[in-house]
């Protein structure tokens, strides 16, 4: 469960505590929908506990055209679709897993990237080598003793149904503040900027200081500048302007520390942000709504739908449809509800009980029956 998140008071035994909420969309196949989602999150439980990925919200969304699932702020919300378009029907249950592992790649790299392919992979793997071990979950979900009505597993999706265009519909985050625009200086305002940097404030031309002057010639004022800088003159005038620097570096600590302050806070003037966002289309609630984080900030788009031309994304859509292409489409009676199962598996096991049921004759026996009727 994330770091500051505990449920107390739960009414019933959660199937993954890396996840916090399991919430499928109102209506009559509610309980269905909590079933299917709850038994895809124990499901992934060890891939989740192993790379220590956690998720506040797993959500139900409805069929659409567009996407099979979505990752929100690296984890904060995923929703997943559990119905095809079309018919209404529910999707495999292997399948909608498979978008799953997707999304979670998604709390790990954000974009469509060689890195997100990597980490996709690395679940999926994980996730078939679960499927061989016939695991279903921890606990009570994994013994299967809280079985649900089944509705998901019998009015599944046919074979030639219209599935989403992508699997993917991109991820999100939190709708940041854009920096503010740097204001263009002139070349004498980057000029005084930079002797204020260097030198500070209140600074005067070289001997133009009248005051000092006098205190350095001993209350004299002399208008006459040193002519030359070996003198005995301008030997005393660097010794007594050297003793007047150094008393006034005591004075002028604190005053040169306020100054540096000043001159930091005009240079991070250019870092301030201001409320904003980048062109991208905010993300759209189930109820049209926008879609906003916890702290009531609007989500942009950050990734784009996976690429159909790139090899990794081609590869994730075999293994899809390889899930399909391994079952075969059975119809009730009155042409409603439809089964999917294994064509191998199913018509195998349908070959052995009607041998095993019918009573075996041996061979001499059908030679007797030959010549009697003969």
């Amino acid at each position: 469960m994330p770091i500051g998140i505990q449920r107390l008071n739960a009414k019933t035994s959660q199937p993954n505590p890396y996840i916090v909420f399991i919430k499928p969309l109102k209506g009559r196949d509610e309980k269905i929908a909590q079933d299917f989602l709850e038994r895809i999150a124990a499901q992934c439980l060890p891939v989740m506990r192993k790379h220590h990925i956690h998720v506040m919200s797993l959500e139900e969304f409805p069929p659409n055209r567009e996407f099979v699932g979505r990752n929100f702020n690296a984890g904060e919300v995923i929703q997943l679709v559990l119905k095809a378009p079309g018919s209404g029907r529910w999707l495999p249950f292997n399948y909608v897993q498979m978008v799953m592992m997707h999304e979670l790649a998604h709390c790990a790299q954000m974009n469509h990237s060689r890195a997100f392919w990597a980490v996709r992979n690395q679940y999926a793997e994980q996730m078939q080598a679960l499927w061989a071990e016939g695991y279903k979950g921890d606990g009570l979900w994994g013994r299967g003793a809280t079985l649900g009505t089944g509705e998901w597993e019998k009015n599944s999706v046919l074979a030639d149904e219209v599935l989403p265009e992508h699997l993917c519909g991109g991820t999100y985050r939190s709708r940041g503040r854009k920096r503010k625009a740097k204001p263009v200086l002139t070349y004498q305002e980057r000029k005084e900027r930079r002797i204020l940097k260097k030198f500070g404030k209140n600074g005067v031309v070289l001997g133009a200081d009248e005051e000092e002057k006098v205190k350095l010639e001993k209350g004299k004022r002399v208008q006459a500048k040193p002519r030359v800088a070996g003198s005995l003159r301008g030997r005393e005038l660097r010794a007594a302007a050297a003793l007047a620097r150094f008393e006034q570096n005591k004075d002028d600590g604190k005053k040169k520390e306020e100054e540096e302050e000043d001159i930091k806070n005009w240079d991070e003037d250019s870092s301030d942000y201001e409320d904003g966002s980048v062109d991208s289309k905010p993300a759209v609630d189930v109820d049209g709504t926008q879609m906003v984080d916890q702290n009531g900030d609007g989500m942009v788009k950050v990734c784009e739908d996976e690429d159909a031309n790139d090899a990794d994304a081609r590869n994730e859509l075999d293994q899809l449809h390889g899930l399909f292409k391994r079952r075969e489409i059975k119809r009730e009676p009155g042409g409603g509800n439809a089964n999917l199962r294994s064509s191998d598996t199913s018509s195998t096991s349908r070959e052995q009980a009607r041998r095993k049921k019918s009573p075996s004759v041996p061979r001499d026996d059908f030679d007797d029956l030959d010549t009697r009727d003969s």
